[in-house]
């Protein structure tokens, strides 16, 4: 008796690149999550931050974090939708995450 089975194609390298290029994104995400913080933590008792600050920045900081594992969820699901037994794509190199100067004296 002949057994069938699938056979064990590699991921096309295009999806890998993706899925590398998520999972890169979602770094990016929860780095610019934690400047964020610090910058919330570092306006904590000052008196010329306006009062709405730390909250927006909390805010701004929990929608990087969603959207990180957002991302984390993508890159997942591509890689189960490309079949079983597949090897985990590397994460690129990140670029470091820069946020805009806040021109404070």
């Amino acid at each position: 008796m002949v057994s069938h089975s699938t056979p064990a194609h590699p991921i096309a390298a295009e999806l890998l690149d993706r899925i590398a290029q998520l999972r890169t994104d979602a770094d990016l995400m929860d780095g610019y999550a934690r400047r964020l913080l610090a910058t919330a933590a570092a306006l904590n008792g000052r008196i010329a931050a306006p009062e709405w600050s730390r909250p927006t920045l909390a805010r701004q900081a929990a929608a990087c974090r969603t959207t990180a594992r957002q991302l984390r969820l993508a890159a997942e699901a591509l890689l189960t939708q490309s079949g079983p037994g597949r090897s985990r794509p590397r994460r690129r190199t990140a670029a470091p995450a820069v946020l805009p100067a806040t021109g404070s004296k």
